[in-house]
């Protein structure tokens, strides 16, 4: 008889639940999120599947204003979405010829503060970063400036760092769920207007962004940059949630309180991969171990597949076909069976 199915279908665990799409073009959808009514935990984790983009684009939520997501993490429990750039800009006689200072509401999740940085990009610019951490209000901000913009500009580590000349950064309070940036200039970029007539800001993870001489004709050209998100489970810790019958964290995992008390999420435990909020539960991860493959074929983490897993095979066989061992590297397979003939 023949067998068509995927190396996917023996390989591995599920990352969505039965039946659900895992994916919305070319991210990764995980279970607790879900496209579709039934496939996510609660209305939180909706994703919006907008299917008039080729190829579709996922975005965080119902409403009109929702943010473009980049990518899903379960380890950690981190969303990367899309935000907008402040940007802040004159004429050479000093009158403001376009401003946008971006906001950004959230209810369900936190800004990451260890992954994000506030930057400010320009030669005359004063950004400011406001909001609230519950009904405490703060403001932060830093100050660039330059009258020069040369090819030294980013040619040091010191200088992408955002050092004051040119770019400045700053730190993000935690448990933050909403910000304001506002972009102003001290002299309307009336000195400096020849090489630099616009003031960008923004928050934005921190490894995706590096400062260079470059970035000014770039960040004009820019609307949106990435920006990490934490989420986590419910509003309780694990203590609290692991008393209730149903507990979100499945088979061979733990629970972790996430770092700002907001709630917890879960881990596979060591030695085993994939979901810890499929209801099946987190797999044995021997198959990844076993091949040795895994610097080929992707990590012990679920989401780290090769292209591998997604091509068909059709396998012909005798009798009842009994898996015993996958090996997997690159575009090679190969199975061991055991022969179990149907008498004649």
């Amino acid at each position: 008889m023949a067998i068509t199915t995927t190396s996917a279908d023996v390989l591995g665990p599920q990352i969505s639940l039965p039946g659900c799409a895992d994916r919305c073009g070319g991210v990764k959808v995980p279970y607790p999120f879900g496209i579709s009514q039934g496939c996510f935990l609660s209305e939180k984790f909706y994703i919006h599947c907008d299917q008039s983009f080729q190829p579709p684009k996922p975005f965080l939520g119902r409403s009109k204003n929702n943010l473009p997501v980049s990518n899903i993490t379960l380890e950690g429990g981190e969303l990367v979405i899309m935000v907008y750039i402040g940007k802040d800009c004159y004429n050479k006689d000093g009158e403001r010829i376009y401003h946008f200072d971006p906001r950004l509401r959230l209810v369900d999740f936190n800004i990451a503060t260890d992954r994000n940085k506030f930057t400010a990009v320009g030669c005359d610019t004063y950004a400011t970063l406001s909001g609230y951490r519950g009904e405490i209000r703060y403001v932060t901000g830093c100050v660039s400036y330059c009258n020069v913009i040369d090819d030294s500009f980013g040619a040091s580590s010191s200088d992408q760092s955002c050092s004051g000349v040119g770019c400045c950064q700053t730190s993000i309070p935690s448990g933050l769920k909403n910000f304001t940036v506002s972009l102003t200039s001290y002299y309307n970029h009336t000195y400096v207007n020849d090489f630099n007539p616009c003031s960008y800001a923004f928050v934005v993870e921190e490894s995706q962004f590096k400062f260079s001489k470059a970035s000014f004709q770039e960040l004009n050209s820019t609307d949106m940059v990435p920006m990490v998100l934490n989420w986590d489970i419910g509003k309780e810790s694990c203590d609290e949630a692991k008393k209730r019958s149903n507990f979100t964290c499945k088979a061979n995992s733990k629970c972790v309180d996430a770092s700002d008390g907001s709630g917890y999420f879960c881990q596979c435990l060591p030695g085993y991969e994939g979901n810890p909020y499929h209801p099946n539960g987190c797999q044995d991860g021997y198959i990844a171990s076993e091949t040795g493959c895994d610097k080929v074929c992707g990590s012990s983490q679920s989401e780290s597949h090769s292209q591998s897993d997604q091509s068909h095979r059709t396998l012909v066989a005798t009798g009842t076909m009994l898996p015993l061992k996958l090996k997997m590297c690159e575009e090679k397979v190969e199975y061991e069976f055991v022969d179990s003939s149907f008498g004649e």
